[in-house]
């Protein structure tokens, strides 16, 4: 599936006959289902439907079509659930069988319940108010040629597709983020490194009282920062040692087949990705949750960090 597909509508007219004749009586039963303040999208290049979270993911592959409506719901489900071939997180519903359509109906059922009521996430939680620097950053925005994309829960600007500058506020400071940042000059001298030894090329600027920030010195900043951009600077990332699955990740490879298949298909780069996202988990309950969230994104073919790019 190519990444431009934004819609569920445009996920499905991209089959043709028996497929895209099933996902449509799919997507007609679940959206007949689903409470009016529901959403519908596409997640980890998957159709999705969410109600203060996801509610359910479906996909069309290509011998069946996967379920995926998160590990409460399987397990609550497993006695009925037996005729199929499941997963902690996921149901593969053979696509040459008609649609099981009560089960289904009744998981979605279950997830409305279970998330009708959950609160969405406060993202201002904890944060101070930066009314003030959010309006600045926003007025200087408009002097400039970056366009605006929405990236890792917030807004991020960019130039030839290239990331410049995001920025967020907290409890304690309103930080600026170049991430072009270990390349511009820093005549200020005031731009940190908020990981030491993990943060490659993004640097911080952080300010405790929006009026410490002086928009004709960040204007300069990010100047220069698209000036990096165009003079094509990066930092190339580094070769590392190839290490292969082990522990949960490996077992969960040799067990179920058709992981195995979409996981061997991913790039070196992915597969690495995902290898190291397990293995730093330090808590066996950390590695099975982790192991649980990736599956949906290996077999939608997509790398843990995709949203980020």
């Amino acid at each position: 599936m190519t990444s431009s597909i934004s819609t569920i509508d445009a996920y499905i007219n991209q089959f043709e006959g028996d497929k895209k004749a099933y996902l449509i009586q799919i997507y007609k039963l679940i959206a007949g289902m689903v409470p009016t303040a529901a959403t519908e999208t596409i997640s980890y290049q998957m159709p999705t439907f969410r109600l203060n979270g996801n509610l359910i993911h479906f996909a069309m592959n290509k011998q069946h079509l996967g379920i995926y409506p998160g590990p409460d719901a399987i397990e609550h489900f497993a006695p009925r659930l037996k005729a199929f071939k499941t997963t902690k997180g996921a149901i593969q519903i053979p696509i040459d069988q008609p649609i099981p359509e009560k089960i289904i109906l009744e998981i979605v059922a279950f997830n409305i319940e279970k998330l009708r009521d959950k609160q969405g996430p406060n993202w201002h939680k904890n944060r101070g108010n930066w009314l003030q620097a959010e309006e600045m950053m926003q007025q200087i925005m408009l002097k400039t040629t970056l366009k605006k994309e929405f990236k890792w829960g917030s807004y991020v600007y960019t130039h030839k597709g290239k990331n410049v500058i995001g920025w967020g506020g907290f409890k304690n400071f309103f930080s600026l983020w170049f991430y072009n940042g270990v390349f511009l000059e820093d005549k200020e001298n005031v731009l940190i490194s908020a990981s030491e030894g993990k943060t490659k090329a993004l640097r911080q600027w952080r300010f405790k009282d929006v009026n410490e920030m002086d928009s004709a010195k960040i204007e300069a900043y990010i100047q220069e920062s698209i000036q990096t951009v165009d003079e094509g600077k990066e930092i190339k990332p580094v070769k590392k040692e190839v290490i292969p699955p082990s522990g949960l990740l490996q077992e969960a490879l040799r067990s179920d087949k058709v992981f195995h298949e979409h996981f061997n298909a991913l790039t070196p780069g992915k597969q690495k990705e995902y290898i190291q996202y397990i293995s730093e988990a330090k808590q066996e309950k950390t590695k099975l949750s982790r192991l649980e969230k990736i599956r949906p994104m290996i077999i939608a073919n997509k790398g843990l960090n995709d949203k980020y790019k």
